[in-house]
């Protein structure tokens, strides 16, 4: 029985060290790296979330997600009212040095921001209906 027990307690205990390694914790936070970065990040309504986008111009799912999904007009007016944004090309040398800095190794990303600059969520290449319910789950 204890054996048992002994058992159950390592799996959780690896289970919440697997789980915590695979998160993310990054900030949006001026770092003088690239100074459109650091102008997005000083220059935002603070009152508001950030979304930042990850795309790359070769990629035809990152032009999909653009053109498809955050170019319709419900969804700007969304993000207006409710998000500060900002585009990272990764195809320019500090687009792909923030892309391993945060971690972005599937394109198109979206990470969601709250207003203090934390990680609060990532969404990949997705359906308008889900982008638009990842970003209310952020408000």
């Amino acid at each position: 029985m204890n054996t048992k027990l002994a058992t159950i307690a390592l799996v959780i205990l690896g289970s919440i060290v697997f789980y915590k390694i695979g998160l993310h914790h990054t900030a949006f936070a001026a770092d003088g790296m690239d100074p459109d970065w650091d102008a997005a990040v000083n220059d935002r309504d603070t009152t508001k979330p950030t979304v930042v986008f990850f795309t790359e111009t070769w990629c035809p799912y990152c032009q999909e997600l653009a053109r498809d999904v955050l170019a319709q007009p419900e969804m700007q007016d969304y993000l207006n009212r409710h998000y500060n944004f900002h585009t990272v090309e990764l195809t320019t040398p500090t687009g792909s040095a923030r892309a391993h800095e945060f971690g972005v190794n599937v394109f198109p990303t979206l990470i969601r921001y709250d207003t203090k600059g934390r990680e609060t969520g990532r969404i990949h290449n997705s359906t308008e209906e889900q982008v638009l319910a990842w970003l209310k789950a952020g408000e």
